[in-house]
């Protein structure tokens, strides 16, 4: 096993945990607006670790 995809297959998994818990706290309609606001700053990071992660396995697979 590559230890690089390794690597890159934690960083997707932590994204999609981070997209996951940002919807939700989006969703939460018993927060007050700004902090159901706050739920963007995981979202955000979550779909930027998946890119990169994404991003970078595709060069990986193509070398």
């Amino acid at each position: 096993m590559i230890p690089e995809s390794t690597i890159l297959g934690a960083f997707l998994g932590i994204g999609c945990i981070c997209v996951y818990r940002g919807i939700i706290k989006l969703g939460n309609k018993k927060l007050e607006s700004f902090e159901r606001r706050r739920g963007f700053w995981p979202l955000n990071a979550g779909l930027i670790l998946i890119a990169i992660s994404m991003i970078l396995l595709m060069q990986l697979g193509s070398t």
